[in-house]
């Protein structure tokens, strides 16, 4: 059991290190570039990656 823990504790933690990666390197990417052409391009890239995917639509819970 000690075992297993020790594994999810593990990664937890290298799921959190990739977390603050992507968080340093959005924040690097801000402070180069600026807000606005990082917004815009991670707009394209969201709508983008929704033409791959026409079938599925989010919908507002009734």
């Amino acid at each position: 059991m000690e075992l297993y823990q020790s594994e999810q504790h593990l990664l937890e933690m290298q799921l959190r290190a990739d977390y603050y990666r992507a968080r340093i390197a959005f924040l690097e990417e801000v402070t180069t570039k600026g807000i606005e052409q990082v917004s815009d391009q991670r707009k394209r890239q969201q709508e983008a990656s929704q033409a791959l995917r026409p079938g599925l639509k989010l919908t507002a819970a009734q």
